[in-house]
């Protein structure tokens, strides 16, 4: 059985594993567009601050490969699939049959196309190329403009603030992590950040970069022009599937799959950042660019792939991580549908101060809070019936992440409870 991987990535790796795993003689290959081994992409950010080595960022070596018989083809890319004939075809004009495919061509980062945006200076983040090339112009001491502010931004401007930069995000919303916090889980983000020494323009755009052949300024909305030394686009990713057109296999804003992580061609499969798969919060297929989901599909499409008949339960957009200093935690669906306009007064931060609030926003949901300002301490739990669809947990971590697990499945009333008062633990479950 000849098994060809598209990906180098998270998805790519613990499908080939799984491969390894269940079929032993199998031929397994892995095209990747970059020229290195498995690499920790979420840790992209920690080395362009200089907070990790570049070698710790290997998850494997040519050795790994050479041991589990995988034959590994970096620095190419995939242009073209061709189920009829069973190939792939690649941008240096060369092909590869095989049996049974996986595309894990995850996702690009965003653009802008703005006057200047190709100037010198100006950068995404998603590789370890691009880290290394902005650690190249990120000087200490330096003014650098991060625009967006979602996870990709945040931990830009994380990784550059920890550089010596003096950093300044430019964000189009009204708040940080706009797809990951509320309101209030927001502010208390933007005002550790403020105290951080960092700027946070909300409601504003970059609409031109300034500069001969390097960037020097940005200019916002507002008719401000800003000190631009290095610029960082961190505006979402979306997924690698132009390639696919004209192949048939059956795409929205990414390649749909079925609970098997099956497309709609027989014997091709995908994972990962590509993929739009069963999301146990929202019930139905949605995006969900994140580590963890990727690795769980990939090891479950190479099963399927090799011969079992294994279901995916289903993922949930979820986000683990530290933004000056304050702990962040967050799944499933954090805004739910009506909650703006049902929220009663008092609701939002600068007029509730402390305590615990429950309300409902509406379409059946059930909304739990606890909020102390002075510690920086805020816990939201969405509920749909006697379902965990969501949660919140900003300042201190303990039990949030056991609590992000429980996402999709009914729960007791002294969960909820103890993880909004933060002694929650795994070791209740059950009881």
């Amino acid at each position: 059985m000849y098994y060809l991987i598209i990906g180098n990535s998270a998805a790519g790796v613990a499908a080939a594993r799984a491969i390894r795993r269940t079929d032993p003689g199998g031929n397994i290959t892995i095209v990747g567009d970059e020229p290195y081994t498995y690499y920790a992409r979420v840790l992209t950010s920690y080395y362009l601050g200089g907070l990790i080595p570049r070698e710790k960022l290997w998850l494997a070596g040519e050795e790994w490969y050479r041991e589990q018989g995988i034959r590994l083809i970096p620095g190419r890319r995939a242009v073209a699939v061709d189920p009829g004939g069973s190939r792939v075809m690649l941008a240096d004009g060369s092909e590869l049959p095989y049996d049974r495919l996986l595309v894990a061509t995850g996702a690009a980062p965003q653009q802008i196309d703005v006057p200047g945006s190709n100037l010198a200076g100006v950068f995404t983040l998603r590789t370890l190329d691009d880290a290394a090339a902005i650690r190249k112009f990120a000087r200490p001491g330096g003014q650098a403009v991060v625009v967006g502010g979602g996870l990709v931004g945040i931990k830009a401007a994380e990784g550059l603030h920890a550089r010596g930069l003096k950093v300044r995000l430019v964000v189009s919303s009204g708040r940080l992590l706009s797809q990951a916090l509320d309101d209030t889980g927001a502010e208390l983000v933007r005002r550790a950040m403020g105290a951080a020494g960092f700027t946070v323009h909300l409601r504003e755009d970059v609409i031109a970069l300034e500069g001969r052949e390097k960037v020097t300024a940005a200019v916002l909305r507002s008719g401000a022009v800003v000190p631009a030394d290095v610029v960082v686009v961190g505006k979402g990713v979306r997924p690698n599937v132009d390639f696919l057109q004209g192949s048939g296999i059956e795409v929205d804003r990414g390649i749909l799959v079925d609970d098997y992580l099956a497309t709609s061609i027989p014997g091709i499969y995908a994972a990962g950042d590509v993929v739009q798969a069963y999301d146990r919060a929202w019930q139905y297929r949605r995006l969900n660019a994140v580590w963890g989901n990727a690795v769980e599909q990939g090891r479950l499409a190479g099963f399927n792939m090799a011969g079992h008949h294994t279901s995916y339960r289903g993922g949930i957009g979820q986000n683990s991580l530290v933004v000056s200093g304050l702990g962040v935690i967050s799944g499933g669906i954090v805004n739910p549908p009506g909650e703006k306009e049902s929220r009663p007064a008092g609701g939002r931060m600068e007029q509730a101060g402390n305590g615990s609030a429950a309300y409902p926003p509406g379409e059946g949901y059930q909304v739990l809070t606890r909020l102390d300002e002075k510690h920086s301490y805020y816990r939201k739990a969405v509920l749909q019936g006697r379902r965990l669809v969501g949660m919140v947990a900003v300042g201190p971590p303990e039990g949030a992440g056991s609590f992000q697990s429980l996402i999709g499945r009914e729960v007791k009333e002294k969960y909820i409870a103890s993880f909004l008062d933060g002694s929650f633990t795994w070791a209740m479950v059950g009881r």
